[in-house]
C-alpha cells in the first residue's frame, strides 16, 4: 500500500511539472508579474520551467492583455520584447514502478491436474539524466490605448483573451 502511494505521488508530480502555471509569480516564482512604468505603460513578465519556449510567450502576452482591460484601455502596443531561455542541469529524473500479482502454475497428468499459485511481486527503478526543460523568462513593455487599434503591430486585448486563456486554463 505505501509503495502504490509513493508511485502516485511521484506520477503526480512528473506530470505536474511538465507545463507551466498560469499564476502570479510569488517572491521570484514561476508565474507572472507586472511593473508599471507610466499610466500607460507597463512592464510584463513571465517566468516558467517548461519544454516549450512559446508558452512564456504566450502567457505574458494574456497577462498583458488582461492588464490592458483591468487599466481600462482596449489594446496595446508591445514596445519591446525580450526572451531569456536558459538551460539547466536539472537533477536526473527517475521513476518508480511496483506491481503485485500472483503467478498461476497448472501441471495435467493422465487423470488429473494440479494447480500452484505463488505471489510475484516486482519492483523497477529507471532513472534518466535528460531532462529537457528549460528556464524561459519573456519580458514584455507595452504601451495601453483606447478606441481603435492603430496598425496591424498592436493587440486587441479582448481577441488575445478570448484566443489564450482556454490554453492558460489547460
Amino acid at each position: 500500500m505505501k509503495t502504490t502511494l509513493l508511485i502516485m505521488s511521484i506520477l503526480i508530480l512528473v506530470g505536474c511539472a511538465s507545463k507551466p502555471d498560469y499564476r502570479p509569480a510569488n517572491k521570484g516564482s514561476t508565474g507572472y508579474s507586472e511593473q508599471k512604468i507610466s499610466d500607460d505603460r507597463y512592464r510584463v513578465e513571465f517566468k516558467s520551467v517548461s519544454n516549450s519556449v512559446a508558452d512564456a510567450g504566450d502567457y505574458a502576452l494574456l497577462r498583458a492583455a488582461e492588464l490592458t482591460q483591468a487599466q481600462g484601455y482596449d489594446w496595446f502596443v508591445v514596445t519591446n520584447k525580450e526572451t531569456f531561455v536558459e538551460s539547466k542541469s536539472h537533477a536526473p529524473t527517475s521513476s518508480v514502478s511496483a506491481t503485485r500479482g500472483q503467478q498461476v502454475e497448472r501441471n495435467c497428468g493422465l487423470l488429473t491436474c494440479e494447480t500452484r499459485t505463488r505471489p510475484v511481486n516486482e519492483m523497477g527503478v529507471q532513472i534518466s539524466n535528460h531532462d529537457s526543460r528549460k528556464e524561459v523568462h519573456t519580458l514584455l513593455d507595452i504601451k495601453m490605448g483606447k478606441g481603435i487599434k492603430p496598425n496591424d503591430n498592436s493587440y486587441s486585448a479582448q481577441d488575445v483573451i478570448d484566443n489564450l486563456s482556454a490554453k492558460a486554463k489547460k
